[in-house]
């Protein structure tokens, strides 16, 4: 059996506690996180297209899904706020800051978005592509099914037994290096 070339069905339930190591069970741990990240930016999306958020709650939202007023997605999130006419107060008050404090961090990415033209911006350019973009993702059940990835459960150190992995050489090329068997 290839060690990481052929996905087998493994069912991660069925094996025993004690065989999964460290390194499967922070995997496991990380991709988890990333699943439940993009079911809150899913939901997060779902609000914006359906168009029944109160002023605040994009900036509320986003915040609160990053972790801090910090980064694009929350300056993006201002910027639809602001052009949809919602005041610095409530701005400053959906990011834990005061209103002076929130026109200062971000009036000058809206005015350099106001200002931006066709040419400058993708969205700007070709709007309705993206919105067909959008739509495909809020419409789709499962958005980014990625058909031709393999499940976690086939590269755990836990299900070797059954797949064939070979876990040192898995180790060894993650880390860099080349297992000794396998330069051959």
């Amino acid at each position: 059996m290839s060690s990481e070339t052929d996905t087998v069905q493994v069912d991660p339930r069925q094996l025993p506690v004690e065989s999964f190591t460290d390194s499967d069970i922070a995997r496991i741990t990380l991709v988890k996180a990333a699943e439940l990240r993009a079911a809150g930016y899913g939901k997060f999306a779902q609000m914006v297209s359906e168009d029944l958020a109160r002023s605040g709650d994009y900036v509320r939202q986003a915040v609160r899904l990053e972790g801090s007023a910090e980064g694009t997605f929350v300056t993006d999130a201002v910027i639809a706020e602001r052009v949809r006419g919602a005041s610095w107060e409530v701005i400053g008050e959906a990011a834990h800051m005061t209103a002076a404090e929130a026109e200062e961090k971000w009036s000058g990415h809206e005015a350099r978005w106001r200002r931006a033209s066709r040419a400058d911006n993708l969205y700007r350019k070709t709007p309705g592509a993206y919105a067909a973009s959008a739509d495909r993702y809020l419409t789709t059940a499962t958005p980014y099914q990625f058909s031709e990835g393999r499940p976690l459960s086939a590269s755990l150190d836990a299900a070797a037994h059954l797949t064939g992995r070979d876990v040192a050489a898995a180790d060894h090329a993650f880390a860099g290096t080349t297992c000794t068997h396998c330069s051959h």
